[in-house]
């Protein structure tokens, strides 16, 4: 059934990268399930407004915002120029991620693109005015902020991807922003545990936005986008940023296990060190050996259509894309599933 320009929401949630729904949906998931733990384990003397319709109102609000604001960022880099200067760079022979906008064929214009992103938003604002009637105007402010923070990240007149900010922009709006926003609406309420979860969530984010900077530093500074790796002037600054965020996260919820925020069941958490110190392997291997090619394993995790992938010839960037991606997905359902573990 066509849902814009002709084209089925199928295709568009394709085009607005849904694979990265991961990035919004599991932090969110997190939230919603701290808060059943909390209502599951509350005392009868304080009972907890739980309402999960809410919830997954909410779910899929985030979700079609997500697509969204994903839509409008093709978007304002395609009318910007971005898009067409990286694929000068590609032309030149400088190794760079393509694909983005790729879908803009057969009669789609990029104003297409504009009105399916405004109906995505559309779609997550009558979810979002369902959790207002469910729980009140404090969902506003988490709406508000996350919506704003997410315009203003390639939208003028600020463009804040553009100037060492997008990824601290990113990690704000799927960290404590989102986790808190799941939390409040599911319970109507924002406690410890959730803030203190929203810490690694938001780290783990900013991991990936990381990644993807140190992989495309050349086409990004020729392109003059200024990322936190660009900022900071190499690709080995960003694996010391990679280093320090890893670290970062699962000292968050030792601490949080230590000041009594989580549950010590969440020091499981540690059973994805693996998985981070292959991601960060990998990540070291491209700066130093970017044409050394690294099968994936099968431990990995989910990596999407890989033979696609290969044959597109972007699989040295999905590769270490889908590992970060997998790392924080991992470690946000550990400390979900903790939080049920009352030890």
């Amino acid at each position: 059934m066509p849902f814009i320009a002709g084209r089925t929401l199928r295709f568009w949630l394709k085009a607005s990268r849904s694979q990265s729904l991961g990035q919004s949906l599991t932090p969110y998931l997190l939230g919603t399930l701290l808060a059943v733990s909390t209502w599951a384990f509350a005392p009868p003397t304080e009972p907890i407004d739980l309402n999960l319709i809410a919830a997954i109102c909410g779910f899929l609000g985030v979700a079609f915002a997500h697509s969204g604001l994903n839509l409008l960022d093709d978007y304002f880099d395609y009318t910007s120029g971005a898009v067409a200067e990286r694929q000068a760079l590609a032309d030149g022979g400088m190794r760079a991620r393509m694909g983005k906008c790729a879908y803009l064929t057969d009669g789609l214009s990029i104003k297409d693109v504009a009105v399916a992103g405004a109906g995505f938003l559309g779609v997550a604002t009558v979810f979002g005015t369902l959790v207002l009637i469910f729980r009140g105007p404090w969902t506003v402010a988490f709406a508000a902020a996350a919506l704003v923070l997410g315009y203003l990240y390639s939208g003028p007149p600020l463009k804040l991807s553009y100037h060492a900010l997008g990824e601290v922009v990113i990690g704000i709006i799927f960290g404590p922003v989102l986790l808190s926003a799941a939390y409040f609406v599911a319970c109507a309420r924002v406690d410890p545990v959730a803030v203190w979860a929203s810490v690694p969530s938001g780290l783990l984010t900013i991991n990936i936005l990381n990644a993807h900077a140190i992989m495309d530093f050349g086409p990004d500074k020729a392109a003059r986008r200024t990322t936190l790796v660009v900022a900071l002037g190499s690709q080995k600054a960003g694996l010391v940023v990679a280093a320090i965020l890893l670290l970062a996260s699962y000292a968050a919820v030792i601490i949080g296990v230590v000041l009594g925020a989580l549950t010590q069941a969440s020091l499981a958490v540690l059973l994805t060190l693996p998985l981070a110190g292959e991601f960060w392997r990998l990540l070291r291997a491209y700066v130093y050996h970017p044409e050394i090619d690294h099968p994936p394993k099968p431990w990995y995790g989910p990596l999407g259509n890989w033979d696609t992938i290969r044959n597109l010839g972007i699989d040295w960037f999905m590769l270490r894309w889908y590992l970060s991606r997998n790392l924080l997905m991992y470690f946000v359902a550990v400390l979900a599933v903790a939080s049920f573990i009352r030890w």
